[in-house]
C-alpha cells in the first residue's frame, strides 16, 4: 500500500543526502593521500641524501652574508672612465643591432 504521507519520500531524499555527504568525505580523504605521503617520506625512512629528495640550500647567517655583500658591492664600482667605455661599447653595439633597415629588403 503506498504512504500518502511522503515519508518514503523523504527517507529515498534522506538517503540520497547522505550518499552525497559520504561520497565527498571519501574524495576528499584520496585527494588528501598524496599530500600525506609526502610528507610521510620526510624524516622516517629515507635518508636526507636519498636519491630523488631535493636537499634544502646551506644557509649563510646574516651577519656574514651582509658583510659580504658590501664588500662585493664596494669592490663592484666602475671607475668613470669604465663607465664611458661602457656607454661607448653599448651604443656601437647598439648601432650595429638597430641599424637602419630600409635597404633593399625593406620598403
Amino acid at each position: 500500500m503506498p504512504e500518502t504521507d511522503g515519508t518514503g519520500a523523504r527517507e529515498a531524499e534522506n538517503r540520497v543526502k547522505s550518499l552525497i555527504v559520504f561520497g565527498s568525505i571519501v574524495a576528499v580523504l584520496l585527494a588528501s593521500f598524496p599530500a600525506m605521503a609526502q610528507q610521510g617520506q620526510g624524516g622516517r625512512g629515507a635518508a636526507p641524501g636519498a636519491p630523488g629528495r631535493a636537499t634544502p640550500p646551506q644557509q649563510v647567517p646574516a651577519r656574514d652574508a651582509a658583510g659580504h655583500n658590501r664588500d662585493a658591492h664596494r669592490d663592484a664600482r666602475m671607475t668613470p672612465e669604465q663607465r664611458r667605455q661602457l656607454r661607448r661599447d653599448v651604443h656601437d653595439h647598439g648601432r650595429d643591432i638597430y641599424r637602419d633597415r630600409s635597404g633593399p629588403n625593406r620598403p
